[in-house]
């Protein structure tokens, strides 16, 4: 028993959902289908039979009172109706009187269950009672009742019987009846349901063949929501915010991997060139190669050299901590004070340049050569981490100390810009092309790589620049100075009023 309950429950675990859900609802109909159709028999029998009763003790009462002696006198036993009529008296034999038609048909009740002369008390009438009958499978209801004389001595009983085959052909034309009712409803139930399942169950079809597509590789595919206030319209709807995420962490790793690959790549090359000098210088002094008063000059190429990599080495670790996004620690800082102490550092590392500090968007004439124009400014704070902004203004006075010639005039333009507070460096010198505005920003790329090598640039400044403008969710961007040259914009967002 227990290893067909299993195979069982396997056989039903096999099935899909979808018919699981159809033979499911099919069961539940025909089992409630048979429960009504048994309450509505029960009751059409009930009535019926209650009406047969109410039949028989009406005939009964009345035989009772005045049939019975016309009966007693009569020597035919046969009565044109239905009834079988029985008289039990004390001073006669028991008297049967039925139809021929009727007892071949139906046969008589049985003798042994008929009520016998005395049991009936005065003035009473039995329950009507279903008996057998001689004939198999045919049932009799009957009812007994005392006969009294006229001053009310009992002196007999009669019993009135009718067959209850016309219930019971009632009964079966009524099961057959609702037999086929019951196949009908039911297979229209059933290919009712598997239309509704088959259509709520379509939305589940697609996300089974997106899954598939995704599983394949393409996590680009998005579940089709028609209807996004039902179950599975929520669930696709989440299931697409998830793949959405997935996508762009997959695009991100992707990204991430691709930058890492190239600035490895790029890391190398650049490395490749200070490393080949120094090699090259040692290999010359092993051969004798190196004069004696030569040694001096050597020995400061390889500080060079190595200062050149030292400084690449902490570009690089700056760049590839600020690529964790670690937080920053932000406080009120006054980007105005900060672009003045950046015109002092510019003027210190060129005492020949002009250079103002200015309000975003006015004009001034230049002050003399070598000096620092201040007044009038705004006090500008923003929420930011002190030291990553001025090393932003250390990078970018840098690049212009070291792409420019001496004495090129700069503005550091300070001022709000609708919700950012501005910041802009201009120089007044060579500039560089449109085409490649967009992509000094990227890591190790110059405009002009040996130029840039010989000034001992390593390519990173600007993306240092880039990398935490991006953490404090501003940006940077270069544009064309009027006039030519070369402006760097710093946009802050401003704190929230």
């Amino acid at each position: 028993m227990a290893t067909l309950l299993t195979s069982i429950a396997n056989a039903w675990d096999n099935l899909s959902l979808r018919t699981r859900l159809v033979s499911l609802f099919t069961a539940v109909l025909t089992v409630c289908f048979a429960f009504a159709t048994t309450a509505v028999l029960g009751i059409l029998q009930s009535h019926l039979v209650y009406q047969l009763d109410s039949e028989l003790q009406l005939s009964a009462k009345s035989l009772a009172v005045s049939a019975s002696s016309s009966l007693l006198r009569n020597e035919s036993t046969d009565i044109p109706t239905n009834y079988y009529v029985r008289i039990d008296s004390p001073n006669e034999a028991s008297k049967e009187f039925i139809n021929p038609k009727i007892a071949q048909r139906y046969g008589y009740p049985d003798e042994e269950t008929l009520l016998p002369f005395g049991v009936i008390p005065e003035d009473s009438i039995t329950t009507p009672a279903s008996i057998g009958s001689s004939k198999t499978g045919a049932y009799w209801r009957a009812v007994a009742v005392p006969i009294a004389t006229q001053d009310g001595t009992q002196f007999g009983v009669v019993t009135v019987a009718l067959p209850l085959t016309g219930v019971s052909e009632t009964l079966l034309n009524s099961v057959k009846y609702f037999g086929v009712l019951a196949l009908v409803v039911i297979a229209v139930g059933a290919t009712s349901a598997y239309y509704l399942v088959r259509r709520s169950l379509r939305p589940l079809q697609r996300i089974e063949s997106v899954a598939a597509q995704i599983a394949a590789g393409d996590i680009s595919q998005r579940i089709e929501i028609e209807t996004p206030n039902t179950e599975v319209g929520s669930l696709s709807v989440s299931l697409n915010q998830m793949l959405t995420q997935i996508e762009q962490s997959f695009a991100q790793r992707d990204a991430a991997r691709e930058r890492i690959e190239r600035f490895i790549s790029d890391a190398s090359h650049e490395l490749r060139t200070p490393l080949a000098t120094l090699q090259g210088y040692a290999q010359l002094y092993r051969i004798g190669g190196i004069t004696p008063e030569n040694i001096p000059d050597v020995m400061g190429r390889f500080e060079s050299e190595a200062n050149r990599m030292n400084g690449l080495v902490e570009d690089m670790l700056r760049l590839a901590r600020l690529d964790e996004q670690r937080k920053v620690n932000p406080v009120p800082l006054d980007l105005t004070a900060l672009a003045q102490t950046a015109a002092f550092d510019l003027r210190a590392l060129d005492a020949s340049r002009v250079v103002q500090v200015l309000n975003l968007g006015a004009s001034a004439p230049l002050p003399a050569s070598g000096s620092v124009s201040e007044g009038g400014l705004p006090e500008l704070f923003v929420n930011a981490d002190k030291d990553q902004v001025s090393q932003v203004f250390t990078n970018i006075i840098s690049n212009i100390v070291r792409y420019t010639p001496k004495g090129t005039p700069v503005e550091i333009m300070v001022g709000r810009s609708d919700q950012w507070a501005v910041v802009e460096f201009r120089d007044h010198g060579p500039g560089i092309s449109t085409e490649h505005q967009e992509k000094v920003f990227g890591r190790f790329y110059r405009v002009d790589k040996s130029r840039s090598r010989e000034s001992g640039g390593s390519g990173l400044g600007l993306s240092i620049v880039s990398a935490v403008m991006a953490l404090h969710a501003g940006k940077a961007s270069i544009v064309t100075t009027p006039g030519g040259g070369v402006t760097v914009r710093l946009s802050f967002p401003l704190p929230k009023s």
